[in-house]
């Protein structure tokens, strides 16, 4: 089959336009919940015998194959690639970049969809910049696909945590695209926060304790991004926002514990700890003693 110029000039489209393009049809149900930076996906696409010229994606695209073993042909404009793909392998679309696709079977695919805003503010908290992701073609990162597998389980049925779980999951995700799959800039190291921003978030913590305060919480306090809010709050501090705010809530329980007669339970909530036992455990993690124990003794 004679080999056609990729078009110029056409606008991104969207993951799911450029799925439906293909005719692909969908395994998984869409996530709930608010947008992510890491969007995950599963579907089943016939073969595609014709050459299909398609528009530039608005996201960084990373397939998984499950099912099916094909011949891809992809064509980003430089040279046709042509590969056997069978389960486990993958490929790697830089947002931006128009392709062209041809394959000879059926396949089931796991997607993900990496937006580049995020990807950068991931790499802001990694202290490097620019992270520009590689175009790979037929190769296997199993730790990957398995970061990959274990989102698109928890977006499908949810389990304890499951909000901080898919965020530690989608981190997760970030950083190993910048590791393995990405070229990136060293960035000069940035100032703390200003006194007014690092005030603010302090008097978020101590008027807020009893919340599920969360590191978005602080960054928004401050008026930054999670990312730059992160590396910020360190350099100024000698903390992870999440060590302060467990620090935060350790000192105000010492406070309860000898200035109140509140039961531990009471104690528990006041503070933002999930229950009585989740208190207990973080409580003798940092001081030795029981919260029971510490009372008694002072």
């Amino acid at each position: 089959m004679p080999r056609s110029a990729v078009r110029q000039g056409d606008e991104t489209i969207t993951p799911r336009q450029w799925v439906a393009r293909l005719n692909g049809r969908d395994l998984a149900p869409p996530a709930s919940g608010p947008p992510s930076g890491v969007g995950v996906a599963m579907f089943r696409f016939p073969g595609l015998p014709e050459r299909l010229v398609l528009p530039p994606l608005d996201a960084h695209y990373i397939s998984f194959t499950l099912a099916g073993s094909l011949v891809i042909e992809r064509d980003l404009g430089r040279e046709l690639e042509r590969a056997g793909f069978r389960p486990g392998m993958s490929l790697i679309l830089p947002a931006g970049r128009e392709n062209a696709w041809r394959w000879n079977h059926g396949t089931d695919e796991l997607h993900l969809y990496v937006a580049p805003a995020w990807l950068g503010e991931v790499a802001l908290g990694a202290g490097v910049a620019a992270p520009q992701l590689i175009e790979r073609f037929a190769f296997q990162d199993p730790v990957l696909s398995s970061l990959a597998r274990a989102l698109i389980e928890e977006r499908r049925q949810a389990g304890i945590g499951g909000a901080l779980y898919r965020h530690a999951l989608e981190q997760a995700i970030g950083l190993r695209l910048l590791r393995e799959h990405c070229s990136v800039a060293p960035m000069p190291l940035r100032a703390g926060l200003a006194p007014s921003r690092l005030r603010r978030v302090r008097e978020l913590v101590d008027q807020h304790l009893d919340r599920d305060l969360t590191i978005e919480d602080m960054a928004d306090a401050a008026g930054l991004s999670r990312a730059h809010f992160a590396r910020s709050f360190r350099t100024a501090t000698g903390q992870t926002p999440y060590a302060y705010l467990r620090a935060e809530r350790i000192a105000r329980v010492r406070t309860l514990l000898t200035g109140s007669s509140h039961p531990i339970g009471d104690i528990a909530v006041l503070t933002g700890f999930r229950s009585q036992s989740h208190l207990a455990r973080v409580f003798r993690n940092a001081t030795g003693l029981t919260p029971v124990e510490y009372r008694r003794l002072r």
